[in-house]
């Protein structure tokens, strides 16, 4: 088992910006420059969609977030708003602690997030589309995994 499937870097990111991100498409692109610049070996896949790097598993963990009541989407506006409600919150708290305690690689993916929140997490989705990494990725076949 790799570091991404029992660390959860999509809630983890989400946590490290504040409990707030502003649109999916820029999630995606904060968990691609996670992916790309940061871990050394991931489970997060991408695929190469119109606006560049596309992680088809954050739909679905999206969705297991809004369920277990860790995350609320803002469907009404464009672009969507990712929230952590207060009930992610405490679930972050406690699942840090406990992994901190427990897994000593846990504290370095930690880190890597923090590292691309730091970096790219006050940049606009639009911003990360025209960064060099992105950009090559985009000239990829549509549809196409990548890396």
């Amino acid at each position: 088992m790799t570091d991404d499937e029992t660390h959860h870097p999509r809630l983890v990111l989400l946590d490290e910006a504040d409990g707030h991100i502003e649109g999916r498409a820029k999630y995606h692109k904060l968990l691609f420059n996670y992916a790309d610049e940061e871990a050394d070996e991931t489970t997060l896949t991408f695929v190469r969609e119109e606006r560049g790097p596309y992680d088809p598993g954050l739909s679905q963990a999206m969705q297991r977030y809004i369920d277990l009541g860790l995350v609320d989407v803002e469907e009404d506006e464009e672009p969507h708003e990712v929230e952590q409600t207060a009930k992610g919150q405490r679930y972050m708290s406690g699942y840090e602690r406990a992994k901190i305690r427990l897994d000593e690689s846990f504290r370095q993916t930690k880190e890597r997030i923090r590292n691309t929140v730091q970096k790219h997490g006050d940049k606009s989705a639009s911003e990360m589309v025209d960064e060099e990494n992105v950009q090559d990725a985009k000239e990829n076949p549509m549809r196409k995994e990548l890396k």
